[in-house]
């Protein structure tokens, strides 16, 4: 027979175990176990994300069939702020029913904190209306929440029922919480704390930009113009591709009139950006009416959508592929896929590749 006894530490937040065996009618105590519970620590980073335009890396290329790429150590990830649930550990921190205010200490970070109070990180986010990319300091102050929710304030027409709608919760479970009369009623101003509450996603309508072009449609053959300015960095190579480097932010038009097939986007920052979208990053493909394609890849922002109707010259999305600053760290560019540097990645399908005759463009 076998015997496991546990015992949690109230102030300590210290796991004690041991085992008792009984064998030939002896009791034999084995050695005592003691772990820690570890919290989750995570970097926090700064929304105002200033990048990299000084410099252009003349060597930047990238994207399928290129053998002689060479990563470096950027995330693993595909996000800033992973959104992990908090480790937590049974101490007095915990017991609690009121929000307090907490004050950052140095070497503190949203995931940490979030943690030691046994809340998800969200729920640090929500309650100061902060981002998965804020960042915190040194004696800023946090509302910190008794347990894993929201925080509402009730406004004029609101009810109990249409609060728990918007939460995703349990009207019940709201008054029973709050200590609310049975009928739910609610005064304007009341605080409410929503356990295990979800705040509703934001939709935005998407911003129009308007349409600008090429001041000079240089020809680089008699269909096709330059769709970038910059500095050949690699020749042909996977689907007739050429590579041109220039500052992350340089435009790029469309290299002749046709429609739009694809317009993909990621946020992702993948470490090894040969899985996002094939290599490509965020691209765009057009269909021109003499049967050709092109493709353009490793953008930073795309400006066109899936169906749309575009003119030689027009431009569609701007230069990335690089590397920016967040919060005094250097990581890939959202969307950079593979790539070493801020680069225009255009292939040719269906026809020569004209910038394969230039240097320079």
């Amino acid at each position: 027979m076998f015997v496991l006894f546990i015992n949690i530490a109230e102030n300590t937040g210290r796991v004690n175990a041991f085992s008792l065996g009984v064998f030939d009618s002896e009791s034999v105590e084995t050695p005592t176990i003691q772990m820690q519970a570890n919290a989750v620590n995570a970097k926090n980073f700064n929304n105002k994300d200033s990048l990299i335009y000084n410099e252009v890396d003349m060597l930047a290329k990238g994207g399928p069939g290129d053998s002689e790429y060479t990563d470096v150590g950027t995330t693993g990830d595909d996000s800033l702020m992973p959104n992990l649930a908090a480790l937590t550990t049974y101490t007095s921190k915990n017991e609690r029913d009121k929000t307090i205010i907490y004050t950052v200490k140095s070497g503190d970070n949203v995931s940490k904190i979030a943690a030691e109070f046994g809340v998800t990180i969200n729920t640090v986010l929500w309650a100061n209306n902060l981002r998965a990319t804020s960042y915190i300091k040194e004696g800023q102050e946090l509302k910190i929440l008794p347990v894993t929710g929201i925080q509402h304030d009730v406004k004029k027409g609101e009810t109990v029922s249409g609060i728990a709608k918007k939460y995703k919760v349990k009207t019940s479970d709201i008054i029973a919480y709050n200590g609310l009369p049975a009928d739910g009623s609610l005064q304007v101003g009341e605080t409410l704390i929503i356990e295990d509450g979800e705040m509703p996603q934001r939709y935005s309508a998407p911003r129009r930009r308007a349409i600008s072009y090429a001041k000079s449609t240089i020809n680089a053959s008699k269909y096709f113009i330059f769709p970038t300015k910059g500095r050949k960095t690699q020749g042909i190579h996977g689907y007739n591709a050429v590579d041109v480097a220039n500052r992350c932010g340089t435009p790029i038009y469309a290299a002749a009139s046709g429609t739009i097939v694809s317009a993909k986007t990621t946020r992702s920052r993948a470490r090894l950006g040969a899985s996002v979208f094939g290599g490509y990053g965020n691209y765009v493909k057009i269909k021109h009416s003499n049967g050709t394609n092109t493709l353009y890849a490793h953008m930073k922002n795309v400006f066109v959508r899936a169906g749309q109707a575009v003119k030689q010259g027009q431009q569609i999305g701007v230069i990335g592929g690089g590397f920016e600053y967040i919060n005094g760290r250097l990581f890939r560019m959202q969307g950079a896929g593979k790539s070493t540097g801020c680069h225009l990645h255009f292939e040719v399908r269906g026809a020569k590749n004209p910038l394969a005759n230039y240097w320079r463009y």
